[in-house]
Formats: C-alpha cells, structure tokens, sequence
C-alpha cells in the first residue's frame, strides 16, 4: 500500500514537473515575443518625444528670430516687415535638427495641418491682433503676434514590426513683440521756418496800378531765407513766413503799420485797416497815407517764394498759376477768392492771372510745404512714429512747445495773424496739442499724433524744460506697467523762456528735467538742429550725450538709460537721424 502511494505521488510529481516545464516554455516563448516589441514601442516613443520637442526648440528659436526681426526693422510697410520677419524665422529653423536630420528641407504650408513628406518640415505663419487675438493680415500694422506652426515627419526606427512606419510631430510656438511707450517733444518755436525762402513786399499805389517792390534788407534786396534776410543771432528769428507770421520780429524791417501807427497816420497797408481782403493799398487814392518811400526797409506783405527758389520766378499748384509776386501777394490776401474782391482791391491792375475760388488755400498750401525746416520736421516726425509702429507695441505721447505746452489734444494758443505789436490781422487759434499717453489696451495714439504733428506751426519762444517735464509726468502716471519708456526730444535751439516750471533759468530748468527722467528711468534722446553754426556750441552743451554733470551737462547724458544726441546741422538729414533713433528704441525695447 505504501508502494503505491508512493508510486501515485511520483505520477502526480511528474505531472507538475511537465505543466511547470510547459509554463515555463509559454512565458519564454511570450517573452522572446513581446518584451522585444515593448522595447521597440517604448523605444519609438521616447524618438516621438525627443523629436516633438526637438521641433518646438526650432518652432520657438523661429517666433523669437521673427519678432526680433519685426521689432529691429527699419520699415515703413508692414507687409514688407512682416515678410522679412518670415524669412528670418525659416532661416532659423531650417539650421535645426530633429532626429539627426537637418530641417533644411522646410517649406512654407499655407495652413498648419498639412503632414509633410518623409523626411521633410514645413512651416506656418500667422500674425495676431494682441488686441482682439485675431489672425490680420500681412499688411496690418496691428499684427503684434507672430504663431508658428510647424510639421516634421520621419520613418520609425522599428515601427513596422509593431504596425507603423511613418513618424509625424508638430509644434506651436508664439512670440510677441515687446511694449513701448514713448513720449515725443516737438519743437514749434519761432526759428522753426528760418530757412524758408520769401519775399518781403511792399504794396501800394502808383499812378494807375499797384506795384509790388521788393523791400530793402541790411544785407541788399529782402528776398531768400528767413535767416539770411534778417541775420538774427544763434537763436534765430520769431518772425514767421506764414501765419502767426510776427512781423514785428522782423527787426531791422519795419512794418508800414507800425510806421503809421507810431507817426498816427492811415496805414498803407488798407486805408481802412484791417481787414485787408477787398481793399487796395492804403495810399489809393494818391495822398490818402505815406507810402513811406523813405524808408527802404519798410513792408506791407510777407510771401513764401513757393517755387523755393531765393528769387519768385513763377509756380503753378494744383492748377493754380502764380506766375509772379503780384499774384502771390494778392492769392495770400484773398483777392483773387472772386471777381468781387477781384475788383475791389484793384488787384486786376497788376494781376495777370484770373480770380478763382480756391487761390487763397492754394497759396496756403505751397506755402506750408516750403517752411524749412518745419516741413522737414514733420515729414521725419510721422516716418519715425509709422517705423515705431510698425515694429512694435507702442503707445504714444506727444507735447509740442514753444514757450508753453499745452493740455490736450486740441489745445490752441491766440495770436494775432500778421502783427503782434500793432496789432495787425484777426487773432486766431493756432494749435499746440499736447497727447496724453494712454495706457488702455489698443489706444496707441499712433493716428492722434501724427495729425499733432501735422498740425504744428511756428509760434514763439523755447521752453525745453517744460515739455521734457511734462514727458516724464505722462510716463510715470499713464505709461503701461512693465512697459520700456522713452522720451525723444526734437529741438532746433537751446532753452530760451523763462517759464519754468522747475526753475526760472531756462537751461537749469531743462537740466532738471532730465534729472527727473533720470530718476524715473527713462533715457532721454535728443535730436538737435542746427540751423547755422553759431548755435552749435550752445546747443551741444544743453543736449549732449558725453557731461552727466546735472548742472552744466547735456540732457541726454544727465537722464542716462543709454539715451544719445544727434547734431544735425542739415534738415535733409532729420530723416535719417529719425530713423537712427527708432533703430536704437526698438533695440531698447529688445533688450528691455
């Protein structure tokens, strides 16, 4: 019995002895099988990984290069930036790798889905709207948002032994361009037309006509520059060639009305005064008012030469022909608006042209794009802020000063038309806007600022330390935090009104306000015109980049922060000097 029992554990032995056998047959026949196709799995998953995040490096190296690209363009035309910005970024991505395998052959998808071929990538761009975080197109200005989608695909290593080939990963990448906000002072003293060529005129009566004579200057015949015709000191001239023209800044010329005035006689200019539309000169009839021929210098009418020549020799504007000074004068005046005043002021003695509606403004017009070097200004001035705005988020200000500085957008000083002294000419409202720095999402000011600039005109003296002081309270109170901020200063002179409001001196009180911007951190670049050498020196000393000394240095050392001074001592340079600028405020901004 006990054999058998012995013989039936031995049976029940070998039983488990084989089903062990065959199990551990069975699991190292699955394991030869399936831990080498979980390697490959595993294996083929971390080549996804590394790949996948290969290609976002490159996609993020690529949105970087494009918004430094956009935000370092000198470029007025936002599709022409933002196409370099593109080139830039494939640039980029096509010098990184995935997988070992360069991304040279990379090209642009016009949607971010596309699966490209083995082996190859492609890339997507779209620009968005901060603001409304839509996609713009091209050519809008507001695309401050660069996103890059991008595609690669490969063959797995081993995946056709589990099923696949074909390996296929992308990326999204977003880059921005960075915020600046920027406060622009713009220069609209007196000087601000001195090298604007005119004619000074005296109009009156003889025998059955009007005569235009040229007046007599110190220097020979009163016509050319502002500045040569009346040789002022470095600061130039408060005289100006269109209104408020200020003839009583006029200096070694005199004013027939001031004349008459002070000898209490009937002006030359109209027999009645002022107004002087309809009205011959003040001595028809013969005896009715001096005609002051004594006096050589003596004038009735101020005209910009509109063909920009030294000498008038004709000029035709939109139609309009001004063959000759006769009718410069008489288009200024308004007597050619229509027959009536045509008449009246017997300007069709002398006139050859006839009377239309219109002449008035034309002349206006001319006259506006010769003032030198206002016109140079502004052109340069809205080129600067259209670089700026293309190339980055910026928000501007704006304070254009002479003596004051004003308070809002619509902000408007009066003066007297023609003559403050007397006074001659109907007193109007002249802007003299000042823009606040907005910091609400999307109010950038761009449009409200250039129409400031637009709208500028020479008025009177200079308060530097005013507008720089206003720049720097904009700044600090309205500026978007975590914003770079920057104040430009343009400038044809050098301090000269005593106004304050940090000191009374005008040179310490510019002084000081640089220091406030110093202070606040905000680098002040100024740019200063030199109209004639004389002024070099004065004008270098107050704006220069090299003397930090706050009492006697240059503003743009004083406030520091990287801030420069550009001489310039053409105003056909401005556009250049503008644009040196907006190169070094958008490298501010990168770095920032």
């Amino acid at each position: 019995m006990n054999s058998e029992k012995t013989r039936q554990s031995h049976i029940r032995s070998q039983i488990r002895s084989a089903k062990g056998q065959s199990m551990i047959a069975l699991v190292m026949i699955v394991g030869l099988i399936t831990l080498p196709l979980l390697g490959i799995f595993t294996f083929e998953v971390g080549r996804l990984h590394l790949a996948k995040q290969q290609l976002q490096n490159a996609s993020d190296a690529a949105a970087l290069a494009a918004v430094a690209t956009l935000a370092s363009e000198d470029n007025l035309n936002p599709q022409t930036a933002h196409e370099n910005a593109i080139q830039t970024a494939i640039g980029i991505f096509k010098k990184n790798f995935v997988l070992g395998t360069q991304l040279s052959q990379t090209t642009i998808a016009n949607t971010s889905n596309i699966v490209p071929e083995i082996g190859k990538a492609n890339i997507f761009f779209e620009f968005v709207n901060p603001l409304t975080m839509q996609v713009e197109p091209l050519t809008s200005p507001n695309a401050k948002i660069v996103r890059v989608y991008s595609n690669f695909s490969t063959l797995t290593a081993f995946g056709k032994y589990v099923g696949f080939n074909n390996l296929n990963v992308n990326a999204v990448a977003k880059g921005a361009v960075p915020q600046l906000d920027i406060v622009f002072c713009f220069d609209v003293s007196g000087s601000m037309d001195d090298q604007t060529p005119v004619t000074f005129i005296k109009r009156k009566w003889d025998q059955n006509k009007i005569v235009y004579d040229v007046a007599t200057a110190s220097g020979g015949s009163a016509q050319g520059r502002i500045f040569d015709i009346l040789q002022p000191g470095s600061g130039g001239t408060s005289l100006n060639a269109a209104e408020p023209q200020l003839v009583d800044q006029a200096r070694s010329m005199q004013f027939t009305e001031t004349l008459a005035k002070e000898a209490g006689v009937p002006g030359l200019r109209s027999l009645n005064g002022y107004p002087d539309q309809g009205k011959p000169p003040g001595n028809c009839p013969p005896g009715a008012a001096p005609t002051w021929d004594g006096y050589g210098n003596a004038f009735t009418d101020l005209v910009v030469n509109i063909d920009g020549n030294q000498t008038f020799s004709g000029f035709t504007y939109k139609g309009y022909n001004f063959p000759d000074r006769a009718t410069l004068v008489e288009a200024a005046r308004g007597n050619l608006e229509n027959q009536t005043v045509y008449m009246q002021s017997k300007a069709y003695t002398s006139v050859s042209v006839s009377p239309q509606a219109g002449y008035q403004n034309a002349y206006q017009q001319a006259a506006a794009a010769r003032l030198q070097p206002m016109a140079d200004a502004k052109d340069a001035s809205t080129m600067f802020t259209s670089i700026i705005n293309t190339d980055t988020d910026c928000h501007f200000g704006f304070v254009a000063f002479d003596g004051e500085i004003g308070t809002n957008t619509g902000y408007t000083e009066d003066w007297y038309s023609i003559d403050q002294a007397t006074p001659y000419g109907p007193a109007k409202p002249f802007a003299l806007p000042m823009v606040p720095v907005d910091a609400a999402p999307g109010n950038t000011n761009y449009a409200t600022v250039n129409n400031a600039i637009k709208s500028c005109v020479a008025l009177g003296s200079t308060n530097i330390g005013a507008a720089v002081d206003k720049a720097v309270q904009e700044l600090k109170t309205h500026a978007r935090p975590g914003s770079v901020k920057a104040i430009v200063l343009f400038t044809d002179g050098q301090p000269t009104n005593p106004g304050g409001p940090l000191d009374s001196d005008p040179l310490t009180n510019a002084r000081k306000a640089a220091a406030e911007a110093r202070d606040a951190g905000f680098p002040v670049y100024t740019i200063g015109l030199a109209q004639n050498p004389s002024i070099i020196a004065a004008e270098t000393a107050i704006l220069n980049d090299t003397n930090n000394d706050p009492s006697s240095g240059g503003m743009a050392a004083i406030a520091g922060h990287g801030g420069t001074f550009n001489l310039v001592t053409n105003s056909s340079q401005l556009r250049k000097t503008f644009e040196k600028i907006a190169r070094h405020l958008v490298e501010l901004v990168a770095s920032g």
